[in-house]
């Protein structure tokens, strides 16, 4: 079954999102990694996610990352973004165990969170906020699932696609949000 929602429900949807959490390999990144002889990983990140979470901040919507994957990478970009960030998250529920307990502390409900992932360990999640984003190269499950799939692929924009879509929605001017 396919979860993909009109133009005018997402617009919907994204007007009473409070929170916008993201998975990192996949999302923030093109999946890739790159390993040097010393074993050290680097991955590839579009700059323009980053302003894009500027702008976010100046809304005073707050943003975080919940990662599987235990990388110096994740927290790096998370700081150098002032995101909140977990990683190491167990299987399972864990991802959404920590979105929940996140929601609490924000005094808001899952179902005003818009989560984006990539993965099949995303689908838990997923299936439980309120806007449900993949990129076009995620897991067919995910896609599935998903009430929307942005235009741009992971670490190529996807991230700014979603934030400047919620920002509008919410009736913020852009430009405005930049200065």
């Amino acid at each position: 079954m396919n979860a993909q929602l009109s133009t005018q429900d997402i617009q919907e949807r994204l007007a009473k999102i409070k929170l916008l959490a993201l998975d990192f390999d996949g999302i923030f990144t093109d999946g890739s990694v790159y390993v040097d002889e010393n074993e050290k990983e680097t991955v590839r990140c579009d700059r323009r996610d980053g302003l894009g979470f500027e702008m976010l901040r100046h809304a005073q919507i707050p943003a975080c990352i919940i990662s599987r994957e235990p990388n110096p990478v994740v927290a790096a970009r998370a700081k150098k973004l002032q995101l909140h960030y977990w990683q190491s998250v167990e299987k399972g529920n864990g991802k959404l165990d920590i979105l929940t307990t996140h929601c609490q502390e924000l005094g808001i409900t899952v179902l005003e969170v818009a989560y984006m992932g990539d993965d099949i360990n995303d689908l838990a999640i997923l299936h439980a906020v309120g806007l449900a984003v993949t990129v076009p190269d995620g897991h067919p499950l995910v896609i599935q699932a998903a009430h929307h799939v942005t235009t741009k692929h992971g670490g190529r924009g996807a991230i700014r696609e979603i934030i400047e879509a919620l920002l509008i929605a919410q009736g913020f001017d852009l430009t405005k949000l930049v200065l």
